[in-house]
């Protein structure tokens, strides 16, 4: 599949939640950030690729609260756009927490029932936005995403994934699944069979799948996605690396070793971000599964779900 489009720089509309992220440091301190899974992959895009490749919008809803404001402060330290993110007046971001083990694994606790990215394509949602998405090179949701939508807001967003493809633009899916986002897997695994008839690209990891679809192993799991339609799948497998796959051919792409855990939080959303970044230059998809496994590497070295961001070339004293 060619993601080139001839029109540097590639055109990306990332479709998501950002939240305020609190990280313990101990049992009673907290570290402030802000995070979320297709906004993590939205600046790890960014960072993989070359200077100038690519425009990347983050689409989302947001409160008119100071966390808000300071959130989408962090996006542009990012270099993510938030042209396509829409205030509304009277509401707040969603929060959640993170807690990590000896080995470096995370457990989350969301606080989102009110959060303002709920009325994503919701009717208060400007047809112009639709209308902007769908004129992007690329469009990239997950599932976290679908599972804080209505049914209707889906079926607006399913026309939009339709009109974006009817225009020459890919649609890119992880399947990220959080159980407390859903009534039930079955529930879960219909949102995401609606949005495979429309993806190009997936990059699901193993687990979620097995617990959505029941996939026994990552083949299992490749086979069931081009069956879907899906042209390109790459299974993320953590300390096993991933699997990648064009339809034809399947490899296996080890993971960097012996790399020390801190946190595992955001390392698929980095590898996504890598991927994409290899992709949108032209890179083939075994080249792309190398560099997501090696960000993927420095990210879970770290703690918190992003790096920090790289200094502005203008900003380097040495220039």
């Amino acid at each position: 599949m060619d993601f080139l489009t001839g029109r540097p720089p590639a055109r990306v509309a990332m479709i998501g939640e950002c939240m305020v992220e609190l990280r313990h440091l101990s049992p009673d301190r907290l570290a402030l950030g802000y995070a979320g899974d297709v906004f993590n992959t939205a600046a790890y895009l960014v960072r993989a690729a070359a200077p100038g490749a690519v425009d990347v919008q983050f689409v989302t809803v947001t409160g008119d609260d100071p966390y808000s404001a300071a959130m989408r402060g962090r996006w542009r330290d990012y270099g993510v756009g938030d042209a396509l993110a829409r205030v509304l007046p009277g509401r707040r971001c969603g929060l959640y927490l993170i807690r990590t083990d000896e080995h470096g694994e995370r457990t989350f606790q969301h606080y989102r029932g009110e959060s303002a990215a709920r009325e994503l394509f919701g009717p208060g949602q400007p047809a112009a936005v639709d209308e902007a998405i769908a004129g992007h090179d690329l469009v990239y949701l997950s599932g976290i995403t679908l599972s804080i939508l209505t049914g209707a807001a889906r079926a607006r967003l399913l026309e939009t994934l339709a009109e974006t493809r009817r225009r020459g633009g890919r649609v890119v899916y992880d399947g990220n699944h959080r159980p407390g986002g859903w009534p039930s897997p079955a529930a879960a695994r219909r949102a995401a069979e609606q949005v495979l008839a429309h993806t190009d690209l997936a990059l699901p990891t193993l687990d979620d799948e097995r617990q959505v679809h029941g996939d026994r192993d990552a083949m299992a799991c490749v086979e069931r996605l081009h069956a879907a339609g899906v042209g390109e799948v790459a299974v993320k497998l953590g300390a096993d690396g991933c699997l990648v796959s064009d339809g034809r051919t399947a490899r296996a792409v080890p993971a960097v070793p012996d790399v020390r855990v801190v946190d595992t939080t955001s390392a698929g959303d980095a590898f996504n971000g890598a991927y994409l970044a290899v992709r949108l230059a032209g890179g083939a998809p075994r080249a792309a599964a190398e560099a997501g496994c090696r960000l993927a590497a420095e990210v879970v070295g770290s703690p918190g779900a992003l790096l920090p961001p790289l200094p502005c070339p203008e900003s380097d004293p040495a220039l």
